[in-house]
């Protein structure tokens, strides 16, 4: 008797074991089906519909996608993926999971396996504006800017009113140089939208590069624009340490540097807030405190381009007093061209330090590297007709000169040179 009723109690505990998870109510599905976008809404309900086997399959994919859209809120891209792909698993011609989960590898940066679910997206809707937005951005993290661009025009044409359509076209046109093509793009944006900080962020972006690169114009209206996107969201961080970055550029330092310190007092581990701070002090004339700027913003993230050039161009400005410097400066400029080989102002840079160190021919492949990235850079036009001219190739630099006053007729480094030259 003893040894049946031991027996039972297994049998017993066993059953307890694989007592079936609750079923899904109406109210679950209610909640769930309410938390898309809203990641502290409506989880658990989430997860019971998911559980339910008893459940139709649609059911539960659309469940799956909710959640998978909540913890992509919440920047926890593991457990969107892993949601979108069970989705996915049991419906595989969605192409909504498919684009949502190109996102979410977007989110981890990993840009082949986004493109590969936006195309596959795009495969099954070939009207799916949100998978081509999605798989531009994935171009663009990937470099091959044509590609973006040719993505996000799709997705205008799909959509005339898509508003972050614009922003991106907008944001590869940029990175292009075409900065007035780019400006235009940014500008249909936040027309379409006048409460899009995103949009006044990135036209802030595309007129401080034009002004770094062109010399055209002011600071002021790229640090108008942020100052918009700020008021609009002052959640958005980034607009803080582009600010000041645009300020230093105007030699308005003790507004600099409170952007600046804001980034870093509300993320500590933000790389931008250090690169500003560089930024700023190195327009102080403060090398030592710019570097150490730059060298905290590369310890957290090691993979900015951009905080590599600037350093670079502290030591280029270092070098005229510690010619040993120029070294430094190259392997600086390497790094940001390692990072992105299209990055048409470190081939620029590391041009102008070759030519201080004397290696001319080397100075002129990277000036023609540089143009050929952005066949607009005057810089670059002027620095190869100089190098070119101190090498005695006179008419290659007398038609470098030229090119540069047909892009900008009031360039005066080419002006004066062709001047000199009896033109």
């Amino acid at each position: 008797m003893a040894a049946r009723g031991f027996r039972g109690l297994l049998v017993c505990t066993g059953l307890l074991v694989v007592t079936p998870a609750l079923s899904a109510t109406s109210a679950d599905r209610d909640a769930c089906a309410a938390s898309a976008g809203k990641p502290d809404l409506g989880g658990a309900a989430c997860g019971r519909i998911i559980d339910d086997a008893g459940e139709a399959v649609a059911a539960r994919v659309e469940a799956l996608k909710n959640r998978g859209r909540g913890f992509f809120d919440i920047k926890d891209f593991d457990r969107a993926i892993a949601d979108y792909s069970e989705a996915v698993r049991l419906s595989p011609d969605d192409a909504w999971a498919l684009a949502h989960r190109c996102e979410a590898y977007e989110g981890k940066e990993d840009h082949d396996a986004a493109k590969a679910d936006c195309t596959a997206a795009i495969r099954i809707d070939p009207k799916n504006g949100w998978a081509y937005n999605n798989r531009g951005v994935a171009y663009y993290g990937l470099h091959d800017y044509d590609a973006a661009l040719a993505d996000h025009a799709e997705a205008i044409r799909i959509d005339s009113r898509d508003a972050w359509a614009h922003t991106r076209h907008g944001m590869a046109l940029m990175e292009k140089g075409e900065f007035d093509q780019a400006i235009a793009d940014l500008t249909e944006a936040v027309t379409i939208d006048p409460k899009y900080a995103f949009g006044f962020g990135q036209r802030g972006q595309a007129l401080f590069r034009k002004r770094l690169i062109t010399k055209k114009g002011g600071w002021e209206p790229a640090i108008a624009d942020y100052s918009e996107a700020i008021k609009l969201d002052p959640n958005l961080v980034w607009l803080y340490s582009s600010r000041g970055v645009a300020y230093s550029n105007n030699r308005q330092y003790d507004l600099a540097i409170p952007d600046c310190s804001e980034v870093i007092r509300r993320e500590p581990g933000n790389s931008s807030g250090y690169n500003c701070l560089g930024v700023a002090y190195e327009g102080l004339k403060d090398y030592g405190r710019a570097i150490a700027g730059y060298d905290q913003s590369i310890g957290i993230n090691p993979r900015n381009g951009v905080t590599y050039w600037n350093r670079g161009n502290a030591y280029w400005i270092l070098a005229f007093k510690d010619p040993g410097k120029l070294n430094d400066a190259i392997r600086d400029y390497d790094r940001a061209i390692a990072i992105n080989p299209k990055d048409f102002n470190s081939f620029n840079s590391r041009g102008k330090a070759y030519a201080a160190k004397g290696d001319r021919n080397h100075a002129i492949a990277d000036y023609t590297q540089a143009i050929q990235l952005n066949p607009s850079y005057v810089e670059a036009y002027d620095n190869r007709g100089l190098t070119s001219e101190a090498l005695g190739r006179r008419a290659e630099a007398i038609a470098d000169f030229r090119t540069a006053q047909s892009i900008d007729k009031d360039d005066p480094v080419s002006k004066q040179q062709l001047r000199l030259f009896g033109f």
